[in-house]
């Protein structure tokens, strides 16, 4: 019986997929032509699978998606993926050579409908940045309701409109927000929101729901789930640069303090920093965070350095470092993957932008200043990019700067999806932008 997964997407068939079970006698045809393969899928098979072991990367599932429909168009015998979150095993698919696709799959990857933003994108730089940045937002069609994660390729959205649709994906699970994607790129941890808690609730009806309501991670198309902490109010999680760990944040006690708190990636070791404070990022040295927080006695907020080490309850602040910057309103801070610069959003400027400081607290200047929103900044893999949300021009989505602050430019609109919720009742109550983050990884 396969297993459903609903999902709303303008532009091309892109979502990672959960190839349905079922008994299937006959062993993996493979005919091999020039520009690729057939392929009959197995019972226990996906297409991140099928992807990694022929294409050498999961992520180049889109690329067969875009080849089997192409094959289709003159070939019934190929499946029609209509709704690739709908695939049962014995169906045909075709392989595009690793090295390049076939021509009618470019044609028909570029066919896809591309929104004037889009169109207007163009390569930054013959140099410019690689990886994949992970975004969440509320989906507002009736279809949906429900936040989603979205994962998109960053050279295929500075190419074009049409490649960045065609290698867009929409993460399988359902009601997940706050993404972090792990070191190398392989596996997503989120914060999943569960079920509605009655059935009258106005989300009830929604898109299914992955039934955890708590931290979890998995791999890209949605399995091997593992769960992290085991509290709803557990947020924000970041991976350790070796991707053994887990920095998250926690209002689990119910007193009002936001405390952070480190666990293993597997679920087992969790232990508690004996910090208050939220939005922990970690050091490229795997031992150190910087995060929002203050002084053990509750002043002197703002960006603080610790140590990811264990506390005992008698312990509280030991392993603080001491300040990066004293200003309350400084959020979102995220260290770079390869220096010791920070960097955080802040509105002492009338509205929310972006600065970076030096971890010893030297160097601040500020990146942006526009009256628009810029926050949740996340690195680029290689330390020389930045990406950032922005509702520029009415309409929120995913930006791109240097860390000079050169070379701004909108590399993905939403197109329609927004953060605050039509009815604030359980699961979420009152959220908004400042509650979510944006990763990029390889």
């Amino acid at each position: 019986m396969s297993k459903k997964m609903f999902f709303c997407l303008s532009g091309a068939l892109l979502s990672l997929v959960l190839l349905a079970g079922g008994y299937f006698t006959a062993p993996a045809a493979l005919a091999q032509e020039q520009g690729g393969q057939a392929y009959i899928i197995q019972a226990d098979d996906t297409l991140w699978k099928v992807a990694e072991k022929y294409l050498g990367d999961g992520n180049r599932f889109s690329e067969i998606i875009a080849a089997t429909n192409a094959k289709h168009a003159t070939d019934a015998s190929f499946l029609l993926i209509q709704d690739p979150n709908i695939i049962v095993s014995g169906a045909k698919l075709w392989i595009p050579a690793a090295g390049t696709l076939p021509a009618e799959t470019q044609a028909a990857q570029s066919s896809a409908p591309v929104t004037a933003a889009a169109a207007q994108q163009t390569l930054v730089s013959p140099t410019g940045p690689n990886g994949h940045i992970a975004f969440s937002f509320w989906n507002n069609s009736p279809e949906r309701c429900t936040y989603e994660i979205n994962v998109i390729d960053v050279p295929a959205c500075l190419q074009d409109g049409a490649a960045c649709q065609a290698n867009r994906r929409v993460f399988v699970l359902n009601n997940v927000s706050e993404p972090a994607l792990s070191p190398d790129g392989t596996r997503l941890a989120f914060r999943g929101w569960g079920e509605p808690t009655r059935e009258d609730s106005p989300y009830a009806d929604c898109a299914e729901p992955v039934p955890a309501r708590y931290l979890a991670n998995t791999t890209l198309d949605g399995t091997e789930l593992r769960g992290t902490g085991g509290f709803w109010e557990d947020s924000h999680p970041d991976w350790s640069p070796d991707g053994k760990r887990l920095l998250f944040d926690t209002g689990r006690n119910g007193d009002g303090i936001i405390r952070i708190l480190v666990i293993n990636a597997d679920g087992s070791g969790e232990e508690d920093l004996r910090i208050a404070g939220q939005q922990p990022s970690w050091a490229p040295d795997n031992d150190r965070l910087v995060y929002r927080g203050c002084d053990v006695t509750g002043n002197r907020c703002g960006l603080w350095l610790a140590r990811a080490i264990p506390a005992k309850p008698w312990e509280t602040g030991f392993n603080m470092l001491g300040p990066v910057l004293q200003e309350a309103e400084a959020a979102h801070p995220d260290w770079s993957p390869v220096g010791n610069q920070v960097v955080y959003q802040s509105p002492v400027g009338g509205s929310w932008d972006l600065f970076l400081i030096n971890a010893d607290g030297s160097g601040k200047r500020q990146l942006t200043s526009d009256g628009s929103i810029e926050g949740l900044p996340a690195w680029s893999p290689d330390g020389q990019w930045i990406a950032y949300l922005s509702d520029a021009g009415g309409n929120w989505g995913i930006w791109l700067t240097r860390a000079d602050g050169s070379e701004r430019r909108q590399l993905f609109a939403y197109d329609g999806g927004i953060y605050k919720i039509p009815k604030v009742v359980e699961p979420y109550f009152a959220r908004d932008w400042l509650d979510e983050q944006i990763s990029w990884s390889k």
